[in-house]
């Protein structure tokens, strides 16, 4: 059965040299999904945020003092697709290849916008600009026809399981 849920996540943006990303210890119920070299986001549940913005901002002071963290979490809408039929429903809106390893972290077009894309077994999180929120959920009210509608309000980010940080250039779990 496919669920959508409209998902708030804390999501925190880190700017670093890619050495003081690379020794950025986990953080419980967060994913580190790098985006590019010097690129990171963390996605934790809204709960996780502050916690998650004093140990990354701790972590830099040492590793890198001209690093920037920045909440960004007001900037991005999150789609939550659970459910045997996620993947189907998400090659509806994008042709960006979903790994079939999972847990991953991949980017590219979704709904015709720019996308961050957090895989896990069963479970499509879509974090697409706050801007094309409306956009996205249009989109997907149009490719679900009979299937659930996309509630009005959204639910806190649930945390998988612990995982390694992703690179999106791989879509494949990074290497601790």
């Amino acid at each position: 059965m496919l669920s959508i849920e409209r998902t708030h996540a804390a999501v925190v943006a880190c700017c670093a040299s890619p050495q003081a990303l690379d020794t950025l210890p986990a953080h419980p119920g967060t994913h580190q999904c790098r985006v590019t070299p010097d690129e990171l986001l963390l996605v934790a549940p809204p709960a996780l945020l502050r916690d998650t913005e004093r140990r990354t901002t701790e972590h830099f002071a040492a590793a890198d003092p001209t690093a920037l963290v920045l909440d960004q979490s007001d900037g991005w809408s999150v789609f939550t697709l659970r459910g045997d039929e996620a993947d189907s429903v998400f090659a509806r809106l994008s042709t960006v290849p979903l790994p079939a390893r999972r847990p991953a972290f991949v980017q590219g077009a979704v709904a015709g916008g720019s996308a961050k894309i957090l895989l896990f077994d069963g479970v499509i999180h879509v974090l697409v600009p706050s801007t094309l929120r409306h956009h996205v959920a249009a989109r997907l009210q149009d490719v679900c026809g009979g299937w659930p509608a996309i509630p009005a309000a959204e639910i806190a980010f649930a945390s998988d399981p612990a995982t390694p940080p992703f690179h999106a250039s791989a879509a494949i779990p990074a290497r601790p």
